[in-house]
């Protein structure tokens, strides 16, 4: 009688833990999937009966192949490359969920001499042409007055932007933390933010319709877990900060200044973002600037709907 109880206990542990949903999340290094990690260490998707996977990768346009090669469930990118893939002809992929927007972090510094944005007519400015970056400049000239061809571009790595500029090679950059510091250190001018262009620079998770349809339910659950990290990181900040820096190689005062630049959502959040049908929400309008930057500086090669590319419906749930 005993050994057919521990059969039956066995049977029954077994099929539960087959019955535990799995996903592979693909990601690369970045504060804005703060809420996700914080999850994963504080096994909050447990909590919803979900094994997630995180896969890294090198940057942010490296998740999206291996989501289209079905070697991932779901790719953590930015809206600005998912324009870009569904440009090339791959219109299988949608966000349903936003999880950061750049609130600071990107920025348009330029040296101590020059303190306004309609100074750099005619001025050397250090960008990422064709990427996010890119789109930044066009705002901040925009609004200082002047058109592209005012500016002369190079064509660099944020990264490298910044160096270029502290070491007096251009002008100006378009650059993100630390060099923005540095830059304010060695007496440089912050001229305009990603502050000024609210959600221009939005990441999502992106997946395929395939997975959207055959697998709701586990990525609802996904979007939960995500939304418990949001809320741990509100409630315990010094615990979530120190398993940042761990994930992130920083030390715990620097993710105090990567999260000054930059805003973290939970589905509270992304239900304002994403609207309803009546009243679509401001995503749809900053999937539409990113879409029509992509067609204007002639990357896509078919037509993007932007409005095809959003699936909110789990992010309402």
């Amino acid at each position: 009688m005993r050994s057919i109880v521990w059969l039956w206990l066995l049977v029954a542990f077994t099929s539960n833990a087959q019955a535990v949903d799995k996903l592979k999340v693909g990601l690369h290094p970045w504060i804005g999937y703060g809420a996700a990690v914080v999850a994963r260490d504080k096994e909050l998707f447990q909590k919803e009966d979900l094994a997630v996977e995180t896969v890294t990768f090198a940057g942010s346009g490296s998740t999206l192949a291996p989501l289209v090669a079905g070697q991932i469930d779901i790719a953590f990118s930015s809206l600005h490359n998912l324009a870009l893939t569904a440009g090339k002809g791959s219109d299988n992929l949608v966000a349903i969920f936003l999880l950061d927007t750049s609130n600071g972090a990107d920025a348009l510094v330029a040296a101590r001499e020059i303190a306004a944005t309609a100074q750099l007519k005619g001025r050397k400015v250090a960008v990422t042409v064709d990427e996010v970056n890119h789109m930044l400049l066009l705002s901040a000239l925009t609004a200082g007055g002047l058109k592209p061809d005012d500016v002369q571009m190079v064509n660099m790595s944020a990264e490298d932007a910044g160096a270029a500029l502290l070491a007096g090679k251009v002008d100006a950059a378009v650059t993100r933390e630390p060099w923005v510091t540095r830059a304010r250190a060695t007496g440089g001018n912050v001229l305009f933010t990603s502050a000024h262009t609210p959600n221009l620079i939005l990441n999502a998770a992106i997946v395929t319709k395939e997975t959207f349809q055959r697998k709701g339910p586990q990525l609802a659950k996904l979007l939960r877990g995500i939304d418990a990290g949001h809320r741990f990181m509100s409630d315990k900040p010094a615990e979530s900060k120190a398993i940042l820096a761990k994930w992130l190689k920083v030390k715990p005062a620097e993710v105090d200044t990567l999260l000054a630049g930059d805003r973290i959502y939970g589905l509270g959040e992304n239900r304002v973002l994403f609207g309803n049908q009546e009243r679509p929400g401001p995503a749809y309008g900053s999937m539409a600037r990113v879409a029509e930057f992509v067609k204007s500086r002639g990357l896509a090669t078919k037509p993007i709907d932007p409005k095809t590319l959003l699936a909110p419906a789990l992010a309402g749930d």
